[in-house]
């Protein structure tokens, strides 16, 4: 069975939900991630999903190579039934147990391990890149949005040479920025909010 990292939502938050915020947060909450690192365990994750008792900590990937960022559609064989056939700019994926593996001293290393695998996992891309975290995704106003949070890295690939993996569960390619309008409004809740933060960020690019 399948295990996911949570934290309970009153200790993310706070009990008078003084660190809650809605949508994108761009830049470093270091209070947020202490309390990710210190206070996060491990439970079944039948048990985690439609529990608002508990937020499940997401790495979500946002992939780019030059002016053109990775864009992919699920189809109906995903394993949520809420995201089939919307569109995303985000790879995510649930931290595992497994993610714990050599995380020394600074525990927020466990959502950087979860990064890395679930981006191996996903795609096929045996080329260089670099990563940032760029901010965090809370939406509760989205049913999928209210169990989980989100911690977005930024990916930048030295090669547009991506593929997906699950090719029966999801369909991707490179979209070049002038053209993702023409799929956000079919985007999943957590792309658009950070694609609204990526489009004026990058705003710059042809």
């Amino acid at each position: 069975m399948e295990k996911v990292l949570v934290v309970p939502r009153a200790v993310l938050f706070g009990v008078r939900n003084e660190r809650l915020f809605q949508g994108f947060w761009h830049g470093k909450n270091d209070k947020i991630e202490s309390i990710i690192s210190k206070c996060h365990y491990f439970v079944p994750r039948n048990e985690a999903e439609n529990n608002h008792y508990f937020k499940q900590i997401v790495p979500y990937i946002v992939f780019k190579h030059k002016n053109r960022f990775f864009v992919y559609r699920r189809t109906s064989k995903g394993s949520d039934k809420r995201l089939h056939f919307l569109y995303s700019i985000g790879i995510g994926g649930h931290i595992n147990p497994l993610d714990t593996k050599d995380v020394k001293g600074n525990e927020f290393e466990v959502v950087v391990n979860a990064m890395k695998r679930e981006f191996k996992e996903e795609v096929v891309y045996p080329h260089d890149y670099e990563f940032k975290k760029i901010g965090y995704i809370n939406d509760d106003s989205d049913p999928v949005g209210m169990d989980h949070f989100g911690v977005v890295f930024l990916v930048e690939g030295t090669s547009p040479d991506i593929r997906v993996r699950e090719t029966e569960k999801i369909r991707g390619k490179l979209v070049e920025f002038k053209k993702i309008d023409n799929f956000s409004n079919n985007f999943e809740s957590w792309s658009k909010i950070v694609w609204k933060w990526i489009k004026n960020y990058y705003r710059f690019l042809k």
